[in-house]
């Protein structure tokens, strides 16, 4: 039950046009602790949206254009996830919100995506570069995807507990996803049958637990 589009190597489909466009979060992904060799290693999200104005053939079927955006799992004051998400709310979040907020959330939240265009080894990649809200002028829509969750961490708790060598595989969730997840340094302990590391302790606002009654 994940979710996501993105501007993978390889791919033959034009990127999404540049520009602002209506959109509506279809899935949150938590793809777990990702390796960086540049940054400390951290917990990784990513937010997929699709925009109903950009369509796209796949196998027959006529459906929206589909982009994404990895986000480390922090709402700290610098984190990108924080500023993205606040300037799509519409207002900054509150202390106790801080303490707090289920990312799951964001599924089926209409939007206006800023999309720029960026040449890499001679190929054009669409990265999102803005988010805000919806005009009250906007009708809000629903995603014609289904909604995608998948959260690699709950997915090896439930393995372990069932006693299972690996996890179970959601059969809609993308290939490249996966590979994601394998690549965490969660699914490799688990996989390789050592313990976990203690993560570092962080701040209690860099948590996104699930808080009670949240509006977005």
């Amino acid at each position: 039950m994940p979710i996501n589009v993105s501007a993978s190597s390889g791919a033959k489909s034009d990127p999404v046009p540049a520009g602002t466009h209506h959109a509506v979060c279809y899935g949150v992904v938590a793809v777990g602790t990702q390796p960086s060799q540049q940054y400390t290693p951290r917990p990784k999200v990513v937010v997929a949206f699709e925009i109903p104005g950009e369509r796209i053939e796949i196998k027959g079927k006529d459906l929206p254009r589909g982009i994404s955006k990895r986000y480390t799992l922090s709402l700290n004051e610098k984190a990108s996830l924080r500023k993205d998400l606040q300037s799509w709310r519409g207002r900054p979040f509150t202390p106790a919100e801080l303490a707090g907020f289920d990312v799951s959330k964001l599924i089926g939240a209409n939007c206006l995506l800023s999309v720029l265009h960026q040449d890499r080894a001679g190929a054009v990649y669409a990265n999102i570069s803005g988010i805000s809200a919806l005009p009250k002028s906007m009708k809000s829509v629903q995603p014609e995807n289904p909604p995608l969750y998948f959260n690699v961490l709950e997915a090896i708790a439930n393995a372990k507990k069932m006693g299972h060598k690996d996890i179970n595989w959601p059969e809609d969730l993308p290939p490249w996803i996966e590979k994601l997840c394998c690549e965490s340094e969660e699914y490799k302990t688990f996989v390789m049958g050592s313990p976990a590391a203690e993560p570092p302790d962080s701040p209690a606002e860099e948590d996104l637990q699930p808080a009670e009654d949240v509006p977005f």
